[in-house]
């Protein structure tokens, strides 16, 4: 449902305290699954302790500091220290402005400082900007191009330096009390030290749209029902992600309703498929762990309570332990650890008051979640019933010693993945993900999946089961519209919102990216600048001056990149020897006219680009149209597909500026047909060759496992039976990921991803070795896994996958001779006939990945 909050009278408005109605949630409980539990006498004597500049508050979100008094001046005014208000900040004070960064906590950066080194980067390509220079400055410190993992202290280091070199003043540990609205504009906004700050422009670049509340701002909290923007994915979700693998009885006493429910589980009733509520994904800390000899072992929090893990603990006696396997490395030996799986380090359904809340209920919900989470790992790592192979793989691992230092190798940010959404006139829906439609004033691109993380865990059909996660990729990265960052027309004519953006629930699952919020940040702080240079409200910022600039920024606002200029009308896939038609068209985005127009197309060594049209135009008006076409025959790859790039460049004069260039990119596979009887199957994007007994798939895909079955497969059709050996040679595959997977598969049908049954698979990964993985479960994705560690992981390797009625045997040999057994499963849905071959999953989305195998053998 959305709530749209009225605007208020043009006065002082009072916001967050740090009292009220956080006491009212510790006394009668959040509106969660279970109450939360109340402080100690101790903990409220510190709690309420004065902090310093020079001491360390230690592991809270909201602590009192000492006064600080005083008025500051500027052009801009950004609060919240972000990774969106860095961004906002440095860009607003290149272009010349005053700018202060009001920083609710100590720390620069949000989640990008705080363990999120994992990024969640969707296309690599849609990325420009400030957000593109970001992860080019962690590059440098790792000595390469571009970092996209990252640790921690390096993330804040970056962020530190990059205000100081733009000269930007930032006031830390300012929380904001309330704000003066005058004339429909914020005048000033004035924090709980008593500091007042007078600006031109705002900027909300917090999760939590603090400021935008305050200011009187339309916003929603929770999940529009499907039918409040014509959706498929919002409200009421009961998915396959991040669920139950098993029938876990949810009970205090297994199979007594009457003795209760367990903690974590919610007596609500499950809801209807669409239906709208005011729940939100659940949060979690982004901890970032390490193998190394010095790690900290991981704590036992105050207020350790076994009894929230009984239901870990049953899922773990049932079979399934997967709750730290999304462990991504990081450099250094480090990773970042994040939820996976049906119970894990989300702790669901105890965040729905943190959105509204004051600063004592998020601290409560805050500490909430460090003992929930901290208990957890200290649960797995100690507690006797859980089995011994899993205590020692826990305690194997632990905290670093030289990240969060303050706070015992803890993040200090608990991960906001969602709380306040700006209703303005545009509002971002899954119809902007699913390319239906295209905001035509984009800022921006976002091209992450749907990713909502559940939002509560009920009782259905006697089960546990968990609500509310969905993952599924958009079209490919759309537009933010401008609209979408600025309020209402109406409503405040001087902020504009950098992280509650308006979307919907769904849509904001995909556009809440750390790229996403930089990218946004960099867009409001050129349009303040613009807004305070023409005297006009945000609302009434001229687009194509905004574009012009962020053009000249080099962000990324239009796909293909700088389609708006720049358009590819062109194949995915070319055969080498045969020709195609490639046309290029140029669209005259200025104010002026564009004289000389040239354009060119570049491609690979050795391929033949013949111009069919002109390419050569003497004038292009504005808004109008150029184009020219290419015949086009690519040569053969080196292997039987492979990626390539053809290159446009369009070059004119306009408004007094000689040699204006433009350039835009179009990635090709060019592929070698696969013969009959091979046959294809894709669940993502994929381009298969053949040549001889070597095939290849090119191909993306999040994952293969629990949930998501994404992969691209060349097979036999039907050529599996109840006595069937299937062998191959995987000579190489690109490491896309430390998890991406390509090997062998058999499969009642290839063609039913996610669906269908008797799925099992011998797969390769770039990292630690083989994996046999099998649908114990019958869900239609595998979720039970026999691991070969092997570190290098070798190439090239022989598999060997045989099936002996329903039952399957997995092997692998690194010189052709010697076998080495992985295991070997029961396979009861599998079926009298089953496809066989290869197939291969990169692990990413934003690009593709090659597998390369030799000799795929199915004999009977």
């Amino acid at each position: 449902m959305v709530t749209r909050m009225p605007a208020p009278e043009p006065t002082r408005r009072s916001v967050l305290g740090a009292a009220g109605a956080g006491a009212l949630w510790l006394a009668a409980g959040a509106p969660t699954a279970d109450a939360a539990p109340g402080p100690a006498t101790e903990a409220a004597e510190a709690a309420n302790a004065v902090v310093g500049p020079g001491q360390h508050p230690g592991l809270r979100y909201w602590y009192p500091v000492p006064r600080d008094p005083g008025v500051v001046r500027t052009d801009v005014c950004v609060y919240g220290g972000t990774s969106a208000g860095v961004t906002a900040a440095v860009r607003a004070a290149q272009a010349g402005r005053s700018v202060a960064l009001v920083v609710f906590g100590r720390h620069l950066g949000g989640l990008s400082s705080a363990g999120l080194g994992a990024t969640d980067t969707g296309r690599i390509e849609s990325i420009g900007g400030l957000s593109r220079e970001f992860y080019r400055r962690l590059g440098q410190h790792y000595g390469r191009a571009e970092a996209f993992t990252f640790e921690p202290h390096v993330a804040e280091s970056v962020f530190d330096a990059w205000v100081e070199e733009a000269g930007v003043q930032v006031f830390r540990d300012h929380r904001l009390e309330d704000v003066r609205m005058v004339g429909g504009r914020i005048h000033s906004l004035r924090t709980e030290n008593e500091k007042v700050f007078v600006a031109r422009m705002f900027i909300d670049a917090s999760y939590e749209g603090d400021l935008m509340a305050a200011a009187g701002v339309s916003y929603t909290v929770g999940r529009e029902s499907n039918a409040t923007y014509g959706e498929t994915l919002n409200g009421v979700q009961f998915r396959s992600g991040h669920q139950f693998q098993r029938q876990i009885d949810p009970y205090v006493v297994a199979g007594d309703p009457s003795s209760g429910l367990l903690q974590g589980i919610s007596a609500d009733p499950p809801g209807t498929n669409g239906e709208g509520d005011h729940r939100i994904q659940a949060f979690n800390f982004r901890i970032c762990l390490t193998r190394a000899a010095d790690r900290r072992p991981f704590p036992r929090p105050p207020g350790y309570d076994p009894a929230r893990y009984e239901l870990l603990l049953r899922y773990l006696q049932a079979g399934v332990w997967d709750a730290m396997r999304l462990n991504t490395p990081m450099p250094n030996g480090k990773t970042d650890m994040n939820n996976n799986g049906a119970v894990s380090t989300d702790n669901i359904g105890r965040n729905y008051a943190w959105p509204d809340g004051d600063y004592a209920t998020r601290e409560a919900i805050f500490q909430d979640h460090v003992t929930y989470q901290q208990g957890l790992l200290w649960f797995l790592a100690n507690d006797p019933r859980v089995p011994e192979t899993i205590r020692a793989e826990v305690n194997g691992w632990g905290l670093t010693n030289d990240e969060f230092t303050g706070t015992g190798g803890w993040s200090h940010e608990l991960y906001i993945r969602e709380a306040r959404r700006m209703v303005a006139d545009y509002v971002i829906t899954e119809h902007d993900c699913r390319w239906t439609v295209a905001a035509p004033d984009p800022v921006a691109l976002a091209s992450y999946t749907m990713d909502s993380h559940n939002c509560k865990r009920v009782v259905v059909g006697g089960f546990a089961r968990n609500e509310g996660d969905v993952q599924v990729p958009p079209a490919g990265p759309y537009g933010i519209s401008y609209r979408a960052i600025v309020p209402a027309r109406g409503e405040c004519q001087n902020l504009l919102v950098a992280c509650a953006i308006s979307a919907s629930h769904i849509a904001f699952g995909s556009a809440r990216m750390e790229p996403v919020f930089m990218a946004t940040g960099h867009a409001a702080a050129l349009a303040a600048d613009l807004a305070i240079t023409a005297g006009v409200a945000v609302q009434d910022v001229h687009y194509p001056a905004l574009r012009q600039r962020l053009r000249a920024d080099r962000m990324v606002i239009t796909w293909p990149p700088n389609a708006g200029v720049l358009a590819f009308d062109a194949p995915d896939e070319l055969r080498p020897g045969a020709a195609a038609d490639v046309t290029v068209t140029f669209v005259n985005d200025e104010v002026t006219t564009a004289t000389g127009v040239r354009l060119e197309l570049a491609a690979p060594a050795g391929w033949t680009v013949a111009p069919s049209t002109p390419v050569e135009a003497a004038a292009v008006e504005p808004g109008e149209e150029f184009a020219a076409i290419w015949r086009v025959t690519a040569t053969a790859p080196s292997e039987p597909v492979a990626l390539s790039t053809l290159e446009a460049t369009v070059t004119y004069a306009a408004g007094g500026a000689d040699g204006v260039s433009h350039g835009a990119a179009h990635a090709v596979a060019v592929a070698e047909p696969v013969q009959a009887p091979l046959q294809t199957a894709a669940s993502t994007r994929a381009h298969f060759g053949q040549r001889g007994s070597r095939l290849a798939v090119l191909g993306n895909g999040a994952d293969l496992w629990t949930g998501v079955d994404h992969y691209g497969a060349i097979f036999h059709d039907g050529a599996g039976g109840p006595s069937t050996t299937a062998t191959v040679t995987v000579v190489s595959q690109e490491a896309t990921d430390p998890n991406a997977r390509a090997g062998l598969v058999f499969r009642n049908d290839l063609r039913g991803a996610g669906t269908s049954t008797g799925y099992v698979a011998l797969v390769i990964k770039p990292e630690n070795g083989l994996l046999l993985l099998w649908d114990a479960d019958g869900s239609g994705t595998v979720e039970s896994v026999l691991r070969a560690q092997l570190s290098p992981s070798p190439y090239p390797v022989h598999l060997r996958l045989a099936r002996e009625g329903q039952r399957f045997h997995g092997s692998y040999s690194v010189d052709g001779t010697t076998w080495q057994a992985i295991g070997s499963i029961d396979l009861p849905t599998a079926a009298a006939t089953q496809d066989v071959g290869v197939l291969s999953c990169a692990h990413v989305q934003d690009r593709l990945g090659l597998a390369v195998f030799e000799n795929l053998s199915v004999s009977p």
